[in-house]
């Protein structure tokens, strides 16, 4: 029965599902009472408050595992690694591109539809609790975290939806798409990590959590975006030093 339901949630992507629904709200509330509610001072404390908690979660996952000496140095590495490959393949240029053609596509005459959903596709999809808490959802794990996110995500949308329009909405799309897509991809290969690859997922996604953190805050605009492929990278890595640490 159990295995049964894990099945049903990935085939109808709750956890996503639920965090496009969120973002859909935020924003509908953004773009009507939110711009007569909500003057600048309101917006900014908004958005203040969800750093200042995206910064704790990122610290809490990064101190949830204890990672040894030479995990650190896969850390470091994927992150270098990741940060490198996210800007040869420039993942945050191309998401403004994207939201350029769905300017078009809106055929929206506001100046910063683009903006929006630049921004809000950078908060949403590329931070990394949309990948963290995509995989747990596909591991079969509670979909808490993708809960959080989507609660985060709804407040963050009625923020800048009010000041930058509908564009925010379309950023729906490349969320589901892309944490759908995650999540499928984890239920089939997820069982076969071990807990402490996992683990440094959860390590530099906390990293990761914590720089989205900073950025929101504007205390430094660090490229979360491009630095989104070290999650990926730090799995072969920690699974090629589990290999040789068990060979010796």
């Amino acid at each position: 029965m159990h295995s049964i339901k894990r099945i049903i949630r990935w085939l109808i992507l709750l956890g996503t599902l639920i965090n496009c629904l969120a973002i859909i709200i935020g924003t509908l509330i953004g773009i009507t009472v939110g711009k007569v509610i909500f003057t600048d001072e309101m917006k900014q404390i908004t958005i203040k408050s969800i750093g200042l908690l995206t910064m704790l979660l990122g610290v809490e996952m990064f101190l949830s595992y204890n990672i040894s000496n030479v995990e650190f140095l896969i850390l470091l590495f994927s992150l270098v690694l990741g940060g490198i490959l996210g800007l040869w393949v420039k993942i945050e240029e191309n998401i403004e591109k994207l939201g350029e053609w769905f300017k078009n596509k809106a055929k929206s005459s506001e100046s910063t539809f683009v903006e929006g959903f630049v921004v809000a596709s950078i908060i949403f999809e590329t931070g990394p609790m949309a990948i963290l808490g995509s995989i747990k959802d596909g591991l079969g794990e509670e979909i808490d975290l993708l809960l959080i996110k989507s609660g985060l995500d709804g407040i963050m949308s009625i923020a800048l939806s009010a000041s930058m329009g509908i564009g925010v909405i379309f950023s729906i799309i490349p969320v589901l798409v892309y944490q759908g897509s995650i999540t499928l991809l984890s239920a089939l290969v997820g069982p076969q990590l071990s807990d402490s690859v996992q683990g440094m997922i959860t390590v530099i996604g906390g990293v990761l959590i914590l720089g989205l953190g900073i950025r929101i805050l504007e205390i430094k605009d660090i490229p979360v975006g491009d630095l989104t492929p070290s999650i990926l990278i730090i799995v072969p890595f920690t699974i090629i030093i589990e290999t040789i640490q068990a060979m010796l």
